[in-house]
């Protein structure tokens, strides 16, 4: 019993002696921790005056951690990419490389790091320094922009943030061609309202001929000498009356009413109307067709009769020191394809993506720019398609594909006289 009370007594005794050992030790950490939050309280203010305009590294360094979520990020530094994120390793490996928008000529890179890394290249090398640039996948239509920011002193590493902006591109692309086709609407209905004053004037003009050429055939004398001469003035004003007819009533009512049209007469024409209006002194340049016996499409014969007269003006242009117009045509299931290609220059690479577009030309002031827009919303208008590319054998190439009318039974069109069918290999100068 003496010996536990002496122990107990030791105990005791020994109490205050433990809690003034701990008290020291949570004094001197408390004195530590309050040392080193001064410390950092100093470095973050360093850092904050290092940028001026209230701007800090620290702040922007917050501002990439928010948008790194659901993008890339990349360092680039001493012209390579030390680190990255796992998106950013999505987008690198994506297939079919990357080309820059905006940049003419274009540049492509396979690789979305090989494109970071020349841009940072770019960057200028004093802080703060920002560069956006947008890239399209050469497959596919996504679109990335990178943001490229140098955030801290000269020659420091490269901070790079891609983000898939394909839905904001696309949302643009449709604005900006609604915005053109309201622009374009404003046009095409000033040149409704000329055309339809042209075809009245014009009308009446060829009226007055008309009645003139109606004296003439009354004239024996007349008719004997020149009698085929003036039959065939008829039946020129009696189509160019046809033509005005159809001009007005598309001014008027803004479309015409497709229906069976001879596609083979159509071409045969086409190619008299070159013929006829070769410029004086000009390269020859030869027609060759190769065009079967085709069922009849559906169409207007005065649209398509402007869309391939249009074709084989085009293609003549383009030769400026002569050459050949191939014309074939073939049946490919319910629908006609027709190929009118030319030995030229070919479509440069930067005016394909516009070649349909209104008012788009190359021939400066000698050319509307209305001739392929036209087409392209003719074929639209009666399901048909038109498109162009260059051969590889130089020059270009139009395809003209048109639904075939009907079952796709041979049958004339009423009123017309079946003409002979196109030559083959016929020279035209």
């Amino acid at each position: 019993m003496r010996d536990q009370r002496n122990i107990a007594d030791a105990a005791e005794s020994a109490e205050p002696d433990v809690l003034v050992d701990l008290r020291a030790k949570y004094l001197d950490l408390s004195r530590k921790y309050a040392a080193l939050v001064r410390r950092l309280e100093v470095r973050t203010s360093e850092l904050v005056q290092q940028r001026s305009g209230g701007g800090s590294a620290v702040y922007r360094l917050g501002f990439w951690a928010l948008n790194v979520t659901a993008s890339g990020l990349a360092l680039v530094k001493d012209g390579a990419i030390t680190t990255r994120n796992a998106r950013w390793h999505e987008l690198d490996i994506a297939r079919g490389g990357w080309m820059r928008e905006g940049k003419v000529p274009s540049t492509t890179w396979m690789r979305l790091s090989q494109a970071a890394v020349a841009e940072a290249r770019q960057l200028p090398e004093r802080a703060p320094s920002v560069v956006v640039r947008r890239y399209r996948s050469m497959h596919g239509e996504q679109v990335v922009e990178l943001r490229l920011e140098r955030i801290d002193a000269v020659a420091s590493p490269v901070v790079v943030l891609a983000q898939d902006v394909t839905e904001q591109a696309r949302a643009e692309k449709e604005l900006s061609h609604m915005r053109e086709a309201l622009f374009q609407s404003e046009h095409m209905s000033i040149l409704g309202e000329l055309a339809s004053s042209i075809a009245h004037e014009l009308g009446n003009t060829l009226r007055g001929v008309t009645t003139r050429t109606a004296v003439l055939t009354r004239d024996t004398r007349v008719m004997a000498e020149y009698g085929p001469l003036v039959v065939g003035l008829q039946e020129s004003i009696e189509a160019a009356l046809e033509s005005v007819r159809k001009l007005h009533d598309v001014a008027r009512s803004g479309r015409l009413e497709p229906g069976p049209v001879d596609l083979g007469e159509v071409l045969r024409q086409a190619i008299g109307v070159l013929h006829l209006r070769q410029p004086p002194g000009a390269a020859p340049v030869e027609v060759r067709t190769d065009v079967p016996d085709l069922p009849l499409v559906l169409g207007s014969g005065a649209e398509l009769s402007h869309l391939f007269v249009t074709l084989l003006f085009n293609a003549r242009d383009a030769m400026p020191d002569g050459g050949t117009v191939h014309v074939s045509a073939e049946r490919a299931r319910d629908r006609v394809r027709v190929t009118i290609a030319d030995e030229g220059t070919g479509i440069g690479p930067e005016h394909l993506p516009r070649l349909f577009q209104p008012f788009f030309t190359t021939k400066g002031k000698a050319g509307t720019g209305l001739g392929l827009w036209l087409a392209q919303s003719t074929m639209r208008r009666i399901g048909g398609a038109i498109t162009a590319r260059n051969r590889r054998a130089g020059g270009a190439e139009f395809l003209v594909e048109i639904q075939i009318a009907g079952d796709g039974q041979r049958v004339r069109p009423p009123g017309r006289a079946r003409g002979p069918r196109p030559e083959r290999n016929v020279r035209r100068h």
